[in-house]
């Protein structure tokens, strides 16, 4: 009588490929739950921003020339940052990150070194230690 291994065989196959689709699940549940709470995050960080720049509301006089602005927050939070996009003629300039905290009902006198036919800013808020702009808040300033 001869005994042959061939049964053991399929037996040992049917275990690993059982332990590489286990395997794979676990790591494709993982990678997807990793997915999902990164977006839920980023979801809720978003929502919060547009809530909280509701809050928000600037008044920005510029001196004749643009070269220098007056920045009052009427608003109830406090703006963390201003980005304020200058224009020459209808060429972008450059960008200035203004990162002052300004308090509610405060007023900042901001210089701009030279002087710009055209100012776009741009308030933020911190939540969560990121800065959100409120793009709806923006401000256009021809001169």
């Amino acid at each position: 009588m001869m005994i042959t291994k061939k049964g053991i065989s399929i037996i040992i196959g049917w275990i690993l490929l059982l332990g590489f689709t286990i395997t794979l699940a676990l790591l494709v549940f993982s990678w997807s739950k990793s997915q999902a709470e990164s977006l839920s995050e980023e979801t809720a960080t978003f929502v919060e921003g547009r809530l909280e720049c509701t809050e928000i509301a600037i008044n920005v006089v510029p001196n004749d020339d643009c070269s220098s602005i007056n920045v009052n927050n009427r608003g109830k939070l406090n703006i963390d940052q201003l980005v304020i996009l200058t224009f020459v003629g209808t060429d972008y300039d450059s960008k200035i990150e203004y990162k002052e905290i300004i308090a509610p009902k405060e007023t900042k006198t901001l210089n701009l070194q030279k002087s710009h036919n055209k100012l776009e800013i741009v308030p933020s808020v911190k939540i969560n230690n990121k800065l959100i702009p409120c793009n709806e808040n923006r401000i256009v300033n021809e001169c």
